[in-house]
């Protein structure tokens, strides 16, 4: 199985030397059949090649293998060589497989400790999306990051001890989970933010003594101190205009593309979007689930208009879903998460050799929108009303790429004398 992500004969026989040879064909099956991308399954598993001849070389056997051995094999073999970047991620992987068909032992973690983390998340991300207001996205990834520290706090306590939670523990945490993703530059303040709210929902809730989320290391990010990423009007439109419209795939992403670049649509707004949304009569797309929780009217662009109806008349397939955009590719149906919108601005991007993060990429046809919008003299209020923002302190932002006003308030260069 390893050859379906590895071509070279000396490139087989090198990751097949060590003590997990017998389980990396397994460890392939698996990736391929839970639907991980080529590319995700090739790093996991030259990863675990490399481990694998780490291992030979220290005559270490597989039952020998947990987390300590892996951070050493990272820091001797790959920071070295500067090749660490998801390493932490890889060895996750890794070594859930090996849990997983009890190669290794497991954590001490018992199932009664499990089902009390599930449930106090389960109550935390109730408490973010009906006290704190937030959409069921962000409630997600809040849930997902405080599960991070509940287990490193549940392996250093060998239970779900939160009483024992206090600020050296919770400092320890942010340094070790600060290195995780060293070259990521809003890891930390990801790490620190989720934290840090966890924390306050304990103390909500009573279970912990103190107010703990005044330990947690503020990550400073100034307002406006930076420049939204974006690209030239005339770029976007090339990107959306090469899309393939003669594959139903092609037509859904067309769709996709032009509700962020005329609308500037989030990701979890064209996830969600229905048919019912749509007034065609009046060219109206309503849009009631915003992230800001108020109801937004946006006006219909016929170009908009033709591409939504190609696809729902000639591209999407015949699906008991009410929302517009599925996947075409098994198993059929509508889409699990915003960052599949992502995957798709993307896909488009890197096909016109343009570099970006895939996380972002969505949000750059929005960025762009906002720029040409801006440039072209339309009100910062106006702009704020179809971005959905709350506050038009947040669009304005956008007035830093403002070229069209900046160059007429621009000094001229003083005059040099020759004398």
């Amino acid at each position: 199985m390893l050859e379906l992500y590895f071509t070279s004969p000396t490139r087989l026989k090198q990751m097949r030397r060590g003590p997990l040879t017998p389980h990396l064909d397994q460890l392939a099956t698996e990736l391929r059949d839970a639907g991980y991308r080529h590319a995700s399954g090739a790093a996991i598993l030259s990863f675990a090649g490399q481990f694998n001849a780490y291992l030979h070389r220290q005559h270490l056997e597989v039952g020998s293998i947990d987390e300590a051995l892996g951070q050493r094999f990272i820091e001797d073999e790959l920071k070295a060589v500067g090749e660490y970047g998801h390493a932490y991620n890889m060895l996750w992987h890794l070594l859930s497989y090996l849990r997983r068909h009890q190669l290794i032992p497991a954590l001490p973690t018992t199932e009664e400790t499990i089902n009390a983390i599930d449930e106090l998340l389960t109550q935390y991300k109730a408490h973010l999306r009906t006290v704190r207001g937030l959409v069921d996205s962000s409630c997600r990834a809040a849930a997902n990051l405080g599960r991070r520290f509940l287990d490193w706090h549940v392996d250093r306590h060998q239970g779900l001890a939160l009483g024992h939670i206090d600020g050296p523990e919770i400092l320890e945490y942010i340094s070790y989970a600060c290195t995780l993703f060293p070259e990521s530059r809003s890891w930390p303040r990801a790490i620190t933010t989720s934290t840090r709210s966890l924390l306050r929902y304990l103390r909500w809730e009573h279970l912990i003594a103190y107010d703990l989320d005044r330990v947690v290391p503020p990550i400073p990010k100034y307002r406006l101190s930076t420049v939204p990423k974006h690209l030239p009007w005339q770029q976007i439109r090339e990107i959306i205009d090469r899309v393939d419209v003669l594959t139903p795939e092609g037509k859904r992403d067309k769709a996709i593309l032009l509700l962020l670049a005329l609308l500037g649509l989030r990701n979890a707004d064209v996830v969600t979007l229905e048919l019912s949304f749509i007034d065609w009569r009046q060219g109206l797309i309503r849009l009631p689930k915003t992230k800001n929780r108020r109801e937004r009217v946006l006006p219909m662009p016929q170009e908009l208009g033709d591409a939504l109806a190609d696809y729902l008349v000639h591209g999407r397939p015949l699906l008991a879903t009410p929302y517009i955009f599925v996947r075409h590719r098994a198993p059929l149906g509508p889409f699990e998460t915003p960052n599949n919108v992502s995957g798709i601005a993307y896909k488009h991007l890197r096909r016109s050799g343009i570099a970006t993060e895939v996380s972002g990429s969505a949000h750059l046809f929005r960025f762009s929108l906002a720029t040409h919008l801006v440039n072209h003299g339309t009100p910062i209020k106006e702009i704020a009303d179809m971005l959905g923002h709350a506050s038009i302190d947040t669009t304005a932002i956008y007035t830093k790429v403002d070229l069209t006003h900046l160059t007429a308030v621009a000094l001229p260069l003083p005059e040099v004398s020759h004398a």
